[in-house]
């Protein structure tokens, strides 16, 4: 293929490849479709409160590691341990390609973080940590629709009562 082509058809593909911000609601609903509300004892509030802190919920962030490596996604997953991208001598436990990490449903970097939450637990995180662990966790999931599309179910009425028929006192 000739060069000048295989440039325009890279181009074209580049919107698909870019990723996202997610908003907190979008987070919660994927975090809670995907099995993380209560995964290994941890509420899901503590995996949406980590997950801002490390990438601010950019599905393709991407930053040299302090140690070796790189880190990956929303988790900003390790490559030199959890996932592959040629790092020398990493051992990718996650059994992923770490592009993988960067894709908008999450998929792959929830089934990662769920493999580190079984080793290590959330303190493998130092976002964790310094900001969730031991804070108030609920309000990262307050106002946000778990239901996937489905309306809340209805508040049941009460009945009146009937008003008390005064007593005429003359």
């Amino acid at each position: 293929m000739p060069k000048p082509l295989l440039f325009l058809v890279l181009l074209a593909l580049l919107p698909a490849c870019r990723g996202r911000r997610l908003s907190r609601c979008e987070v919660v609903r994927i975090f809670k479709q995907q099995g993380l509300d209560g995964f290994e004892g941890f509420a899901l509030g503590n995996y949406v409160c980590m997950a801002f802190w490390e990438s601010r919920w950019k599905t393709d962030k991407v930053r040299d590691s302090n140690n070796i490596g790189k880190d990956y996604g929303v988790f900003q997953i390790n490559s030199f341990k959890w996932c592959d991208d040629g790092t020398a001598g990493g051992e990718n436990l996650c059994k992923v390609h770490c592009a993988e990490l960067l894709n908008d449903n999450l998929t792959a970097s929830v089934n990662c973080t769920k493999t580190i939450v079984k080793k290590e637990g959330l303190k493998s995180w130092d976002s964790w940590n310094d900001y969730c662990n031991g804070r108030r966790i609920k309000r990262w999931v307050h106002g946000c629709d778990f239901t996937q599309g489905r309306r809340p179910a209805a508040r049941p009425q009460h009945r009146h009562r009937r008003p008390l028929l005064a007593v005429n006192a003359s």
